[in-house]
């Protein structure tokens, strides 16, 4: 009886302390540029991870499809590129392609997407999600929704590593994890949030679902779980009890996690399906955690809306506003990078650089 109430008492203060801290992200938005920090002509853009090299460059890593095929065919023809800027804010121009299609007989070999960059010790370390599939690649129309559930059902999280960020990669022969048929994480493993340690060691969240497609069209709640490497080439386990994030004290449908360390805890950065946990349908929240199994959304767990302001004064309400990438730098969040919809139906990424408080 007294170590369960010793144990309970622990979470009450875990609870407590992660749960008063301040928001870094609410009201704290400086304007953002209306063009955003990348975009491609011939071809949506989707998400950005941006990382500041050794030559104080920034690198944005992003995925991109043609534009002809449609939203739908990122599932089919995503691949990841590398773009560049001498400022956080961009504009990032487009340099090459990190992570192309490499052919059928890998696990990744037909499309590349959503990467998460982290550097370790010398070595960049992409973090990404790929897909293989059995029928010929989509060129002059969109996948039909029979082969979009197909290639779909085939998501799972890859690690590729290189001395530069341009720079030859090599890539891991086989997936970090294979989904489990009958638990949370059925049907996917996905869309990476990784903390590299300095020891090399990883604490990885990820996106799943219970069941694939069809099935997934009956049930398509989406929930975080939390993996452990002792380094990133892995081989990575499945943490905590079922290893299921259970947000607290708000669950939700929830996806597109970005986690960092501050050094006294793991905070993350991610997207809400629903009203329930910000007040607004696809906005994003704030939560933290001091082990990386437990997380509590913060008091105020409101961390950023759909409606931007831009850099002409003009106010939008962004249809899509996912995918947040955090930049941290001297160890506090200063810019957040997304996969962006704008009003006139454009896709690209956006930034929202955060206002700097003066120490």
């Amino acid at each position: 009886m007294k170590l369960l109430y010793l144990l309970c008492f622990s979470l009450f203060i875990s609870f407590g302390a992660a749960y008063s801290q301040s928001n870094p992200f609410q009201n704290n938005w400086e304007d953002s540029p209306v063009e955003g920090a990348f975009q491609m002509e011939n071809y949506i853009v989707w998400g950005g991870s941006v990382i500041q090299g050794e030559d104080d460059l920034y690198y944005m890593f992003a995925s991109r499809w043609p534009k002809h095929l449609g939203m739908s065919a990122w599932v089919t023809n995503s691949e990841i590129v590398l773009a560049v800027s001498d400022r956080p804010e961009g504009p990032f121009k487009f340099k090459q392609v990190v992570l192309q299609a490499r052919g059928k007989a890998y696990w990744d070999g037909m499309m590349t997407h959503n990467p998460t960059i982290q550097y370790h010790d010398g070595k960049y370390v992409l973090f990404y999600i790929g897909i293989n599939y059995d029928f010929e690649k989509p060129v002059d129309v969109s996948p039909s929704r029979e082969l979009y559930e197909a290639a779909w059902n085939h998501k799972r999280i890859g690690v590729a590593v290189a001395d530069s960020p341009t720079g030859p990669w090599k890539r891991m022969d086989q997936p970090i994890l294979q989904p489990r048929p009958g638990k949370w994480d059925g049907a996917i493993i996905s869309n990476p949030a990784p903390v590299v340690h300095e020891d090399g060691s990883v604490l990885l969240v990820y996106k799943s679902a219970p069941v694939p497609y069809p099935a997934r069209n009956q049930n398509r709640k989406m929930t975080f779980g939390v993996a452990k490497a002792k380094h990133y080439w892995g081989p990575y386990e499945r943490a905590g009890e079922d290893n299921q994030i259970e947000l607290l004290p708000i669950s939700s449908d929830v996806e597109d996690p970005y986690i960092w360390y501050d050094g006294n805890q793991y905070n993350m950065l991610a997207k809400c399906m629903n009203k329930e946990i910000t007040g607004e349908s696809g906005a994003g929240f704030l939560a933290r955690s001091e082990d990386g199994l437990v997380w509590y959304t913060a008091e105020e767990p409101a961390a950023y809306g759909r409606t931007l302001t831009l850099s002409n004064g003009e106010t939008q309400v962004f249809p899509k506003l996912e995918r947040p990438q955090v930049l941290v730098q001297n160890g506090q969040p200063t810019h957040v990078y997304f996969a962006a919809r704008n009003p006139e139906g454009n896709i690209f990424n956006m930034v929202r650089p955060l206002k700097r408080t003066v120490e």
